[in-house]
């Protein structure tokens, strides 16, 4: 899991790696350091999944790790709904989802 400290610390409860960071632009330095063939899913909070999409030229969309985006404690941004929009969109080849 990574994110800022308050969105980590319930994951870190029940016994999640965490890496937290400071500022949202603090996370591709901690990304970096992560082994990633460790992990097969990663948490990241949505203004982190924002900044590692844009500077992380490998950053995984696809493959493994699986990357979940969480909203942080401040709320949410959207962003994880519209990335499981796009998984089903593909997987499905409707744009139906959730209801709508």
């Amino acid at each position: 899991m990574i994110g800022g400290k308050t969105s980590t610390i319930g994951f870190k409860a029940l016994g999640v790696e965490t890496f937290a960071v400071t500022a949202p632009q603090n996370a591709p330095a901690v990304y970096r350091e992560i082994e990633l063939d460790r992990y097969g899913l990663l948490f990241v909070t949505e203004p982190v999944y924002e900044v590692l999409r844009r500077e992380v030229d490998d950053f995984p969309r696809e493959g493994l790790p699986v990357t979940t985006v969480v909203p942080a404690v401040a709320g949410s941004l959207g962003i994880g709904r519209a990335e499981i929009r796009e998984l089903v969109e593909r997987a499905t080849g409707t744009s139906m989802f959730m209801g709508e």
